[in-house]
């Protein structure tokens, strides 16, 4: 009797030490997706900042009777590093959404649909 109790016992504290581990390695991943957000809002913030300079530059260029701004090299290096900035946004994004995926995983959900919410509707409509 005392085997079974003991035998109990020890699937009932593995099974809460397994429940506290994943919640501790989930936290420190919700902890991760947060520094990942400040990374999107900071790549955010040098995007804007990015396309008002590339927005002056067509300005400028345009004021000084380029017919096609989109040739000049100011315009063309605001083109590229606003492009850059913007890869560097979606690679956090992208991060962000592994590391969601690997919390579900973990709690044993069903992986979240490919398409958005939206298409998802209008499949389910027919349309």
């Amino acid at each position: 009797m005392t085997a079974e109790y003991s035998a109990k016992a020890k699937e009932i504290s593995s099974g809460a030490l397994a429940l506290v581990w994943r919640f501790l390695v989930n936290t420190g991943r919700r902890g991760l997706i947060l520094l990942r957000w400040l990374g999107v809002w900071w790549q955010q913030w040098r995007l804007n900042r990015a396309w008002r300079r590339l927005g002056q530059e067509v300005h400028l260029a345009l004021e000084a009777g380029e017919i096609n701004p989109m040739l000049t090299e100011p315009v063309r290096d605001a083109v590229l590093r606003s492009r850059d900035l913007k890869a560097a946004r979606d690679r956090q994004l992208a991060a962000i959404a592994a590391i969601r995926a690997r919390i579900r995983e973990s709690r044993g959900l069903p992986p979240e649909p490919e398409g958005k919410p939206a298409d998802l509707n209008t499949a389910a409509r027919g349309e």
